[in-house]
């Protein structure tokens, strides 16, 4: 390289740092806008919801849905999950069954759920039951397994039940009666005790799928009472 070449390539370097020194600023409250956009973007709220999904298959067929199914909301984009396993009973009298799930997801800041739109489940799309099933939100304030019911005086509570019994598990007798609201599955290897004085009802034909095992210990003054509501 000429030393008039080597003098030009030199006086560019200069040129170039000069320029980029005095730009620096300019150049960082870009990056700064970047990031801060990206930061607001990230922000995400957990939120933990009820939908009731419903089941209108005209077969009246249950229909079992896995942990982790997922809920679209198609209204704001919203993505839901469910907790647990869940059985939505089939069509009763014309009437689409119905089980309320618990779901989370997560959700920006700023986005406002609808509890008008329409809620659906991407993962029946190749299946009969896809326009048949739906779902909604339902209020946090309505779904509490366990309610009082009566006046402060004289309080009675009740249970209501339905779905997948996962683990060994113990009706008492202080949350009796149990109203059966859905059909109930034991697994095998899981075992469901009830204990004395426990009245069972169970609201229209809802019943039990038992692979596993149901223990029901009554006494001849606390017997265990069975009602078809």
């Amino acid at each position: 390289m000429s030393f008039k070449k080597l003098i030009i390539l030199t006086i560019i370097c200069l040129a170039v740092f000069y320029y980029f020194s005095e730009e620096k600023d300019f150049f960082t409250a870009i990056l700064d806008k970047i990031n801060v956009r990206d930061n607001n973007a990230s922000v995400m709220e957990k939120i933990d919801k009820t939908i009731r999904i419903y089941n209108g298959h005209p077969s009246g067929d249950p229909l079992p849905l896995k942990e982790e199914t997922k809920l679209l909301s198609k209204q704001d984009g919203l993505v839901y999950k469910s907790i647990e396993p869940v059985i939505i009973p089939g069509m009763k009298n014309g009437s689409p069954g119905y089980a309320d799930v618990k779901v989370e997801t997560l959700k920006k800041e700023s986005t406002e759920i609808n509890k008008e739109s329409v809620i659906t489940i991407p993962g029946l799309s190749s299946t009969n039951y896809f326009e048949t099933t739906w779902a909604e939100l339902i209020d946090n304030e309505n779904e509490q397994n366990s309610e009082i019911i009566g006046d402060n005086e004289n309080k009675e509570s009740k249970t209501l039940i339905g779905g997948i019994i996962e683990k060994d598990t113990i009706w008492e007798l202080k949350n009796s009666p149990y109203i059966i609201n859905g059909n109930i599955f034991i697994p095998e290897n899981v075992t469901l005790l009830i204990e004395s004085g426990v009245e069972v009802i169970f609201n229209e034909d809802y019943g039990f799928l038992i692979e596993g095992e149901i223990k029901m210990i009554g006494k001849k003054k606390e017997p265990i009472k069975l009602f078809n509501n």
